[in-house]
């Protein structure tokens, strides 16, 4: 559900009295090659070994910008490497990986007449070149993006409302669930709650997704798609409401990462958290080092890269930061 003023600082204060687990031993965070460009609101993905970063919002000298590139960070030599760069500039757009190509999905295309314009173009990564894939059904951004059984599905997000497609106010959650199958893009069980701005990822056969918001405010709502059954079911909120998050699936469990909220008070998360999902349950890890929203993550071994975003609410506080967690 929505967050209110109430139900925010109780939920605060339970947390507060929770053991924190910024000591733990299990965890460790250690710095990485920074993103050559200040980057933030974008959708990364681990594709033959590297974690690919495209589009988003970049920041130069405190000015926002919209770039068409693309970068892969390559761990073993913890550096960052120019690849082919997008057909137009985009940010929000979700890159996924299906084992043998990486996609570029959706988004908005960033330009400064039409920030806000949502795309329905699916592109795919050649050796030196983004070219054309596939048309979703409706323009869409902002959405969740995954991997099963090597076919691609996009969850919730936002679309437009009507024809028109140039401002926020155009644009609305919706509960859409599209799977791609033999190159066309098909509906599956809509999700129970719509929402922007979550994040999620398949434990087994099982579809976690969490957080988010709406037009009224931030979301903890946690649902779980059953790939078998093609049903939704609810599980354990979210601790706090977090939108703007980042995660990642590793040994069995969904990690995410910070997020921002701006009702009832504007601020950015540093807060971890891991779901048990045969217990149904979440706990903390290890907080950010450096709090933002708008970041992006990958799992290349044994390691969680957490990538780009910003430091405070909204667009200002862009960071180049790559953090790497160890579990």
């Amino acid at each position: 559900m929505s967050i209110d003023r109430r139900t925010f600082l109780t939920a605060t204060c339970a947390l507060m009295a929770m053991p924190h687990a910024g000591n733990a031993n299990s965890a460790n965070w250690s710095r990485a090659a920074p993103i050559p460009i200040k980057t933030q609101e974008i959708y990364p993905a681990v594709h033959k070994g590297k974690l690919f970063v495209a589009g988003g919002i970049a920041s130069r000298l405190g000015v926002p910008y919209f770039p068409d590139s693309t970068f892969a960070y390559d761990p073993s030599a913890d550096s960052w490497q120019v690849q082919p760069e997008l057909p137009e500039a985009l940010h929000h757009v979700a890159l996924v990986s299906d084992g043998d190509s990486l996609f570029g999905i959706g988004g908005f295309n960033g330009g400064y007449s039409h920030v806000w314009r949502m795309r329905d173009q699916v592109y795919r990564l050649q050796e030196s070149e983004w070219v054309p894939h596939s048309t979703l059904p409706t323009a869409q951004a902002e959405g969740v993006a995954t991997v099963h059984n090597g076919r691609i599905h996009i969850v919730t997000g936002q679309q437009p409302k009507g024809e028109a497609n140039s401002d926020r106010s155009d644009h609305t959650e919706g509960d859409l669930h599209w799977v791609l199958e033999d190159g066309k893009w098909q509906s599956l069980a809509p999700i129970p709650t719509p929402r922007n701005s979550a994040t999620g990822g398949w434990i087994g056969d099982l579809l976690v997704v969490t957080g988010g918001r709406t037009a009224r405010g931030n979301l903890s709502v946690t649902e779980i798609y059953d790939a078998k059954e093609d049903r939704w079911h609810q599980a354990a909120p979210l601790p706090l409401p977090q939108a703007g998050t980042a995660g990642v699936v590793i040994d069995g469990a969904l990690i995410v990462f910070g997020g921002e909220i701006f009702r009832p008070e504007a601020k950015v998360f540093a807060n971890v958290w891991r779901y048990d999902l045969a217990a149904d349950r979440w706990s903390a890890l290890p907080d950010l080092p450096v709090p933002r929203h708008g970041l992006g993550a990958g799992v290349i071994g044994n390691k969680i890269y957490v990538v780009g975003g910003a430091t405070e609410p909204g667009g200002s506080g862009t960071s180049d930061a790559n953090e790497a967690l160890e579990l």
